[in-house]
């Protein structure tokens, strides 16, 4: 039984959640390397030997692909209004964005399709202040969770589904730290539904 009392760091409780942060980490661990799958066959073996990403997925795709783009525009746009604090954030989620960008315009070719291009313009407003951008930024961020969690049940290979999962898990860190620099709860739900 783990103490409840004070500890040699003087803590209450800090051995306790020592043990469950433990715990969570090895659970974590066990879900990760049993969602890598795989059946012991190597990384190399499993993209080998994976199955073909469908035609049917690239219009789907192409939808994640023009959001990508969109956050991109807003990213590009923006980044130059916030905060000399929050500017370094916006550098590197405009970096996130760009590499989701071009992981899913490889999917596509993958499966013979064609990426389409970024428009020539999005509609952004006309945010003029720090929080205006983080404003803009949240809506942008929260229309691609919604979108990646409405593409993956209808997405068919298992490989194209954890490449989308992979960028909506990152997309959801981009949500949470643009939440907590306008001052909102980070994470509103212990569930992400593009929801709030």
């Amino acid at each position: 039984m783990v103490s409840e009392g004070p500890s040699e760091a003087g803590e209450p409780g800090s051995e306790s959640r020592r043990g469950l942060l433990r715990a969570a980490g090895a659970g974590l661990t066990a879900a990760i390397v049993a969602g890598c799958g795989g059946g012991g066959q190597s990384i190399k073996a499993q993209v080998h030997n994976s199955q073909p990403i469908l035609g049917t997925d690239v219009g789907l795709l192409n939808q994640l692909l023009d959001l990508e783009y969109l956050a991109i525009a807003a990213y590009t746009a923006g980044t130059p209004l916030l905060d000399p604090a929050t500017v370094k954030a916006g550098q590197l989620f405009l970096n996130d964005e760009l590499f989701h960008a071009g992981a899913l315009a490889g999917l596509i070719e993958e499966a013979g399709g064609k990426p389409i291009k970024p428009a020539p313009s999005y509609d952004l407003g006309h945010p003029r202040t720090g929080q205006e951008v983080l404003a803009l930024l949240h809506r942008v961020e929260a229309a691609q969770l919604t979108a990646y969690l409405a593409a993956l049940p209808r997405l068919a290979p298992a490989q194209v589904r954890r490449s989308v999962a992979a960028i909506l898990a990152n997309d959801a860190q981009h949500v949470a730290v643009v939440r907590a620099t306008l001052g909102q709860p980070a994470v509103p739900s212990a569930l992400v539904s593009g929801r709030e």
